[in-house]
């Protein structure tokens, strides 16, 4: 079995594993950063590439990542802030892995612990777990960044969101 490690206190939440098969990208808790990772295809095992802050500097205290979702394309990455209250919006090399800043989009209430995007990658839900809402964003294909659709599902205490066809 092969084993690969994170910075120490890094506390990884969440994986996910980009469309292509070549890379991983995880979500780490404690740290308030996001790994990309290079998935080596014979021995399974995964070597660190890049790290990145999912939060502004001045924003780590107190945030607190938790999900991760890669679009259908494999060209953005979106990570979810409790304590910022944003999602991270990424692009991902798609030769490289390596991953760079796009925006970081108000997720529409307090504490986004789950997202999720649509098959078609056209929208994106985070279930907002404080505010009692899922909010519902258009994700623009070309930039990855988020629009606030304005439409949103009031719920008790959201704390995961599936789509299902």
């Amino acid at each position: 079995m092969a084993e690969s490690g994170l910075a120490p206190g890094a506390g990884p939440r969440h994986v996910a594993l980009h469309p292509g098969g070549h890379f991983a990208f995880v979500m780490n808790e404690l740290d308030s950063t996001v790994a990309s990772l290079a998935l080596d295809d014979t021995s399974g095992r995964l070597s660190v590439i890049d790290t990145k802050p999912a939060v502004p500097e001045q924003a780590r205290d107190g945030n607190y990542c938790a999900d991760i979702q890669i679009s259908p394309d494999g060209r953005f990455l979106y990570g979810s802030n409790r304590g910022h209250d944003s999602v991270a919006v990424f692009s991902v090399d798609q030769q490289t892995g390596t991953l760079a800043l796009v925006d970081y989009a108000p997720c529409g209430g307090a504490t986004p612990r789950n997202l999720a995007l649509t098959p078609s990658g056209g929208h994106l839900f985070s279930a907002n777990q404080n505010a009692d809402r899922i909010s519902i964003f258009a994700r623009d294909a070309a930039t990855g960044r988020l629009a606030d659709t304005g439409r949103f599902i009031d719920v008790g205490t959201p704390m995961c969101v599936k789509i299902v066809r």
